[in-house]
């Protein structure tokens, strides 16, 4: 009996997991270590491996709820990665449009895929805000 009870509660627990990784296929922390440290590095200060080597440094991440009067500024921070508009922000940085990356991608394939997944970064990006 308690073999069936352990035998249960895995499979509820397992298909909880399942379920959470279908709901959101897209992590904001692996998709900022893979394509946003080098530049604005691993905690999002601006002091990435390769920050130095850039013709405009790198913002502190940490420090936009704090440079938008306390609040994060989700939308403006979606556009920055995004930068598909014209006109964006990084038209003349070295940031490329991810938006265009992540479109092209297997892993999120077309427009909505890539909002989808710019999404999880601003959320994540939200995350690595300090207070004054």
């Amino acid at each position: 009996m308690k073999a069936l009870a352990w035998f249960v509660g895995a499979l509820v627990s397992a298909s909880c997991v399942t379920a959470a990784a279908q709901a959101e296929p897209y992590s904001g922390a692996a998709d900022f270590q893979t394509y946003c440290s080098a530049c604005h590095g691993g905690g999002g200060k601006g002091d990435g491996s390769i920050a130095k080597s850039l013709k405009k440094h790198p913002p502190d991440l940490t420090q936009l709820a704090s440079r938008s009067k306390g609040v994060f500024p989700d939308d403006t921070v979606f556009k920055s990665i995004d930068s598909r508009q014209p006109g964006s922000a990084h038209a003349d940085s070295d940031m490329p449009a991810w938006g265009d990356v992540f479109a092209k991608s297997s892993e999120s394939p077309g427009a909505d895929n890539a909002a989808q997944r710019i999404h999880t970064l601003v959320a994540y990006v939200k995350t690595l805000q300090t207070t004054p």
